[in-house]
């Protein structure tokens, strides 16, 4: 009889965007979130991602929630609420630019190769007659990890993700 491996406890978040009903997929990803940390004797968290209010659909949020207790999904802790937060994420924004670590970007979507993954362009400093209302962060270096379905992963971020935005031009 061999010995079972004892796991240690793992949180798993949920992190809805409230933008409209809870759908398939994103039950799909509650429910297995739920279930490992369960499986380990974890933590299950619910985090409402209400951060982008020009896609936010009235009362989807609160319709979300009623639909995970409902089914028997209840977070441990307090629902966070990402729009209550701002202003440790400007702080945080402004850190990283303040320590070279994100710049900003005078890009549009539609700048951007088909591929998706950000060139670079104003990595070094922005273009001529290019306004940097946007702000990226750096994204260098190679990430490996072990996913428990996929195996080993490696993840090249300048070639595979490229410097992503964490204020829009817009201001969220």
């Amino acid at each position: 009889m061999g010995r079972q491996q004892s796991r240690q406890p793992e949180i798993g978040r949920f992190a809805p965007s409230p933008t409209g009903e809870l759908h398939f997929g994103s039950l799909l990803a509650a429910v297995a979130s739920y279930l490992q940390a369960r499986s380990t004797g974890g933590q299950w968290l619910v985090r409402i991602e209400d951060i982008d209010p020009p896609r936010e659909v009235a009362g989807s949020a609160q319709r979300i929630l009623k639909d995970l207790l409902r089914l028997g999904l209840r977070s441990d802790l307090p629902v966070l609420y990402q729009s209550t937060r701002r202003a440790a994420y400007r702080a945080a924004a402004d850190n990283l630019l303040e320590r070279g670590l994100a710049f900003r970007c005078g890009c549009s979507r539609a700048d951007l190769p088909a591929c998706g993954v950000y060139p670079g362009t104003c990595r070094e400093g922005l273009p001529p007659g290019r306004e940097g209302r946007a702000w990226r962060v750096r994204a260098d270096g190679i990430i490996r990890f072990t996913d428990r379905i996929q195996g080993a992963q490696e993840i090249d971020l300048a070639a595979d993700a490229g410097d992503y935005v964490v204020k829009r031009a817009d201001g969220l």
